[in-house]
Order: structure tokens, then C-alpha cells, then sequence
């Protein structure tokens, strides 16, 4: 959609520019839930866009066929092989600076969080994402819009301290802590503060009711084939310790996530062996 710059729309913040290579997107610090726990509508103001030229990740594969979720074929589910036995956090509070590891996949989680003195490395600007993240990204985005379908960029990087922020708004317009944490992270335990995670949606549809919606439909069967996961997939809420978000995605690399495939609710920390 050749067009204006991008922009970042930022609730009570000042916009400006967003040059995301190939990545039609806006970016609103709303925290990973929707404006009410339900499936919710609401109009989004279309946002102006540039055309640029996409970067080939190294998650990336080929590109994939404009078929349906039903028909995509990918490869089953399965733990990786190099997790024989569950693997331990034994991270003192001092090293909680440096995230979770297991086989290379940094875990970032209500049972294992970061702190506030966690800094994310080879990052690019203005939305935080790391290189690879940006990277596959876009191309995922512009694979998706030859086959008809918008993705935009709701919320990308976001700060310790920022978290914090989102919390306590979330608790004050559920009227219910419990409620807000099912959808939002506390400080040092969102994916966001690593640059390695997504919210996304088409500018219209907010809300689990994404998961009925073209985007929706298309990330579930396609992510993969960019080196992204649907991180808190239905009914695993007891495992992720979220409740489901369809617009949740987290870039873990091609080679791991082509073991998860398509239109899967295999989550991060059973494929881990951390469950």
C-alpha cells in the first residue's frame, strides 16, 4: 500500500515516524490485552503507509501458498530433541538481568522473569524489536499482504517501567487485579521487554475475536514459515500462565518453529520441556 510515512500512534504520547522495512504497522503501548477481557470491535483510524523494500531473515523459508490454515501442511509438533530432562532456573535475583535460556530460547514468564536492569542487544528504533525479530517480520508482513491480508503492529518493545505503567492502568479499568494479571504482565515478566515479541492485529478487530478474522486465521497456519509462535495458544492458560491471546506472537527462529507448524496450541514451555 504505497502511501505517507507511518506513523506510531502512542496513547497520551507524541506520535512519530515509524520506519519499519516492509512492515505496514501501528504501534499502540496498550499492554498485550484488549481494552476489556472479551472479544471486542473497534475502528481503528487507517493508518498512512510507505513503500519500502523487505529483508530476507534467516527464520524465513519459503514463501507460502495462498491456501487456507485447513490446507497448510507443516511439519508435527514435537518437543525438541535436545531437551532430555526438565531444565532448572537457578538464576539468583542478581542474575535475573540475563533471561531463562533453554536450548538457546530465552523464557521470559511469570515463573521466570527479568529484571529492570535487562538490556536487550542488536536492537533497531523506533519500536524496539531486535534485528531478527524486525527482520522476519517484515517479510512476514509483506507475505501476507500479496495473499489480501493487513497485518499492523499494535505493540512491540516495551520497558520495565513502562510494564509497571500498563499494570496498574489494566487493574484500575478491570476494577480486579486478578482479572488484569490474566492478560497483563507484570514488570519483568512480558515478552515485550525482550524485543522479541509482537501484538498484532488489522486495525479493526481487538480481542480474542482475532482468532476469526482473515489475520487471525493467517498467522495461526503461517507464522511459523517466518520463525514466529503463537505464545499463549487456547486453553493452556495453566501452562503459560496467560489467558489466550490470538495476537500474541513470539519470534523464536525458523529451525524451532517449524518443529511447532501450523494451527498448533503446542506452547513454548512444553516444547521446552518446561511445562
Amino acid at each position: 500500500m504505497p502511501g505517507s510515512p507511518l506513523t506510531v500512534v502512542y496513547r497520551g504520547r507524541v506520535p512519530h515516524p515509524l520506519r519499519l522495512t516492509g512492515l505496514v504497522a501501528v504501534l499502540v503501548l496498550t499492554g498485550c490485552s484488549a481494552s476489556a477481557p472479551a472479544a471486542s470491535q473497534s475502528t481503528a483510524p487507517s493508518p498512512t503507509t510507505t513503500a519500502v523494500t523487505s529483508a530476507s531473515p534467516a527464520a524465513s523459508s519459503a514463501s507460502p501458498s495462498a491456501t487456507t490454515a485447513a490446507s497448510t501442511t507443516a511439519t508435527k509438533p514435537t518437543p525438541s530433541p535436545s531437551t532430555t530432562t526438565a531444565p532448572k532456573d537457578t538464576r539468583t535475583a542478581a542474575q535475573r538481568n540475563q533471561p531463562f535460556t533453554v536450548n538457546g530460547i530465552a523464557v521470559v514468564s511469570k515463573k521466570h522473569p527479568i529484571n529492570a536492569a535487562y538490556r536487550r542487544t542488536s536492537v533497531t528504533s523506533p519500536n524496539g524489536l531486535t534485528k531478527q525479530t524486525r527482520a522476519a517480520l517484515t517479510d512476514m508482513v509483506a507475505a501476507a499482504r500479496k495473499q489480501g491480508v493487513r497485518i499492523l503492529v499494535r505493540s512491540g518493545y516495551r520497558s520495565y517501567a513502562l510494564q509497571a505503567q500498563i499494570l496498574a492502568s489494566k487493574i484500575r479499568e478491570y476494577g480486579s487485579e486478578t482479572l488484569a494479571r490474566r492478560y497483563n504482565a507484570a514488570p519483568g515478566r512480558s515478552e515485550h521487554q525482550t524485543g522479541l515479541a509482537v501484538d498484532l492485529w488489522d486495525g479493526v478487530t481487538w480481542g480474542v475475536g482475532i482468532r476469526n478474522t482473515r489475520i487471525g486465521k493467517w498467522l495461526w497456519a503461517n507464522a511459523w514459515r517466518y520463525g514466529f509462535i503463537l505464545r499463549y495458544p487456547n486453553g493452556k492458560e495453566k501452562i503459560t500462565g496467560y489467558a489466550f491471546e490470538p495476537w500474541h506472537y513470539r519470534y523464536i527462529g525458523g529451525a524451532d518453529a517449524k518443529r511447532f507448524g501450523a494451527n498448533t496450541n503446542l506452547t513454548l514451555e512444553e516444547y521446552l520441556g518446561i511445562a
